[in-house]
């Protein structure tokens, strides 16, 4: 017969990370405030509601305000994250991160190789050639993205 967890075993109800509604509400605020810049500083008016008052006065100083409340909500959710649950020894990790990091460099190698080979060309591949350099940011992606995988690879 299984033995019930005792109080000290349980897993606690509260809920950490970015489920900590602290982190979440200063996210959601930094998100509509830079967003509430841009259609402040820029030509655009805020669709149904013209020019947000009150932000207009700050100028570009409201992109630091956003990334100054985007920190925090990373601070708060960095400090509220919950502990991992230990590992039983002889248990393997993540078995994906490997294939998938090698697959990703590959992949933003190549398509950083085809760019440059057919830059000079009369080659036209369908929207790759339209992309123009944003292949560049994009091959740079797929790498970046293999360093995020290295990085759970155990």
């Amino acid at each position: 017969m299984a033995k019930k967890p005792s109080a000290a075993e349980q897993p606690s109800r509260f809920r950490g990370g970015w489920f900590h509604p602290l982190a979440l509400l200063l996210l959601v605020v930094a998100i509509g405030w830079a967003v509430a810049t841009y259609f402040a500083t820029s030509d655009a008016d805020f669709p149904g509601v013209g020019a947000v008052p009150g932000v207009i006065e700050l100028g570009r100083w409201n992109y630091v305000i956003a990334a100054v409340l985007a920190f925090a909500a990373l601070n708060v959710a960095d400090r509220t994250r919950p502990e991992p649950p230990p590992r039983e020894p002889g248990t393997v990790g993540n078995r994906w991160a490997a294939p998938l990091m090698i697959a990703s460099a590959l992949i933003g190698l190549v398509w950083i190789v085809v760019f440059y080979t057919i830059q000079q060309t009369d080659v036209d591949i369908p929207f790759y050639t339209d992309l123009g350099n944003w292949n560049i940011v994009i091959g740079m992606g797929f790498i970046c993205a293999a360093f995020g995988f290295a990085m759970k690879w155990e």
